[in-house]
């Protein structure tokens, strides 16, 4: 990797192309406990999308609406300040139960919607995107806050979403792989440095479900179980998605089938796009021993951007999480002066991650600085 002279690296740092700002017209303090901006931000949208089914009209563009362009308004247009935020309302633990029974409810909703329902074609393509940016983005970010929990309630919820979405492999790669391994080669979910995200998309589907079940044999055969032991989770993440799609069958036919199979495929790859967004381009050094560094706040990318960040239960604050998995949501740190800091909200950016060319004219040379500095 070829790294800019010292003096060309301080312009860089001057230039406000590679500062991540955030524009600054204050948003007044409405309450006290902020812990209802969760509720608030992230229920809107399944709300909204129940809306969408049962009434349809305005409610059918709404949905994709504010989960796109209204959130990245917000995010651009308007400053919130907030470190960490008290759990009142139950935010760490009652949202994420709400969030997920809500995620089982829209899912039947959704596979109706596309598959049996009276739609007009326009309708349900824009429907297809609302709740497939619902699933990946929101319900993927409450499933990924609750398989870190020691709680077993929230732990099975959280693996169970991702089944549903026929990507239950994840919740152990995300476990044993992607955490011990990020930022080097060794984790398929963290993208090489040039490397566009339809080649990411690419080999990380297929190399994430091998390393998942490749660390859960070796933690089996540690405690003298076979690979084949119905103790391995893979049984549960195989079956439980067959058994899925035969239940949409059974109710929905073939039609509902194709458009549960099509609507899971675009939120995995939702999911698989904030990995490729919050991990390009950084690495981890390997040291003597053949070890790599700790992980460090270095080690992922982050948004200070309000909205995206409450919608998402916190998940553009990469870096803390890594640091410390099993912190809830809302204790999260920004990392904001030690940390690299995306120039625009995650929605925004993976959004530009479609455009390769684009995303390595805006983030190469972001990446190089922070390898530079590591």
């Amino acid at each position: 990797m070829r790294r800019p002279k010292p003096h060309k690296r301080a312009a860089l740092l001057k230039d406000e192309r590679f500062v991540t700002t955030v524009k600054q017209i204050p948003v007044a303090d409405l309450m006290q406990n902020r812990s209802i901006l969760f509720y608030l931000i992230t229920l809107t949208p399944a709300l909204m999308l129940y809306s969408a089914v049962v009434r349809g009209g305005y409610w059918v563009p709404g949905a994709l609406i504010y989960m796109t362009l209204f959130a990245a308004f917000c995010d651009e247009a308007f400053a919130l300040d907030f470190t960490k935020t008290d759990d009142g309302w139950g935010a760490r633990s009652v949202l994420p139960i709400i969030l997920g029974i809500s995620h089982f409810a829209l899912l039947p909703l959704a596979i109706y919607a596309l598959g049996t329902a009276e739609f007009g074609l326009l309708s349900k393509i824009v429907l297809f995107f609302a709740f497939g940016l619902f699933f990946g983005m929101i319900s993927h970010a409450n499933a990924h806050e609750m398989i870190h929990r020691t709680n077993r309630l929230h732990s099975s919820f959280g693996k169970w979403i991702f089944i549903s979405m026929l990507f239950g492999h994840h919740t152990s790669a995300h476990l044993l792989v992607h955490h011990p391994y990020v930022a080097t080669p060794k984790d398929p979910n963290s993208a090489r440095f040039n490397e566009s995200f339809y080649t990411f998309l690419k080999r990380a589907s297929i190399a994430e479900f091998r390393a998942g079940l490749q660390a859960e044999n070796t933690r089996l055969e540690k405690r003298g179980l076979s690979p084949t032991s119905l103790r391995n989770p893979y049984w549960q993440y195989c079956l439980g998605a067959l058994v899925a799609i035969l239940l949409v069958y059974g109710l929905s036919g073939l039609k509902g089938v194709i458009a549960y199979i099509a609507l899971s495929f675009y939120a995995q790859s939702q999911m698989l796009i904030i990995d490729y967004v919050q991990h390009y381009g950084l690495q981890r050094k390997q040291l003597d021993t053949g070890k790599f560094e700790p992980v460090s706040p270095r080690h992922s990318w982050n948004a200070p951007h309000w909205f995206s960040a409450f919608m998402t239960l916190n998940a553009p604050r990469h870096s803390d999480h890594h640091a410390s998995p099993a912190k809830p949501y809302t204790e999260l740190d920004g990392f904001t002066d030690t940390a690299p800091q995306l120039p625009h909200a995650i929605p925004y950016m993976a959004a530009v991650a479609l455009w390769p060319r684009r995303w390595r004219a805006m983030m190469n040379p972001r990446a190089k600085l922070w390898q530079d500095r590591s």
